[in-house]
Parts: C-alpha cells; structure tokens; sequence
C-alpha cells in the first residue's frame, strides 16, 4: 500500500456498530479509505472462498453505510471466489454500495485499479535515484 502512495493509519473501531477495520488510509488524493484483510495461503477454502469470512467482511461494509459513513471500504483478499454463495454475496453488496471494491493479492490489476480511482503517489517511494513503479500486485473483482 506504501507503494501506491496509500499512508496507513491502522485499525479503528466503532463501538456503536460493534466492528472495526484493519485498517484506515489516506490515499494519494487525500481521500481516507477503509481496509479490511481477509486470506490466508492455508487450507481448502482460504480468502473470500469461505462464506463466513465473505459474511464477516460485507457485515462491515453494510454497517458503516447504515451510520452514514460513506467513506470507501475495501476488502483484501489472498484468495477471490470462483462461483457460488460467496460470489453473489460479494456482488451484492457491491451492487448497493456497501463495498468499494474485492481485491485480490499477487494480481497487478488492482494497484492499476486503486491508482486510477485515488491517484498515483504523491513521492517515489523506491528511492531518489530510482522512479516510482506500481508495484503491488492486487486486483480489482470485476
């Protein structure tokens, strides 16, 4: 996230609601942002192939719409869904709104997709000899 220009804040909670974030950010374009972390590189269902962890990770979305809080959430995942249950959970709640956006580890197309929604960084963050290159790789779920 560092790489995208993205300053981490860590976890906030909001005790009226009954959850937290793993973490906030202020984006490149001064925007502050919501991220929430989901994966693992364990087990048969790891990431957002589980519907507990799918469960868990939009509860948060639509509970931060329901006080207002507009700001934009986004999950991060080792793993997205491939079908089924959790995949129409996921769309659904991007269908209303509730989650910016699903992305995914180790996949380039997402430091794309969070670069053209808030910015590119502000500063190289590789060093002063050296230019800035998107480097994380994460996706956007389409």
């Amino acid at each position: 996230m560092d790489a995208l220009g993205f300053d981490l804040h860590g976890r906030q909670k909001f005790a009226d609601i009954g959850c937290e974030v793993d973490d906030v950010a202020e984006a490149p374009n001064g925007e502050l942002v919501y991220f929430e972390y989901k994966g693992s590189f364990k087990g048969q269902r790891p990431g957002m192939r589980r519907t507990d962890t799918v469960k868990k990770a939009l509860l948060t979305g639509f509970l931060l719409r329901s006080i207002g809080d507009e700001r934009p959430y986004y999950v991060l995942t080792s793993h997205l869904p491939t079908g089924g249950a959790a995949q129409r959970m996921i769309d659904t709640a991007m269908s209303v709104k509730a989650v910016s956006g699903v992305l995914e580890l180790n996949d380039p197309v997402a430091s794309q997709a969070l670069t053209e929604r808030f910015g590119p960084p502000a500063r190289p963050h590789i060093g002063p000899e050296r230019t800035w290159q998107p480097a994380l790789p994460i996706a956007r779920r389409a």
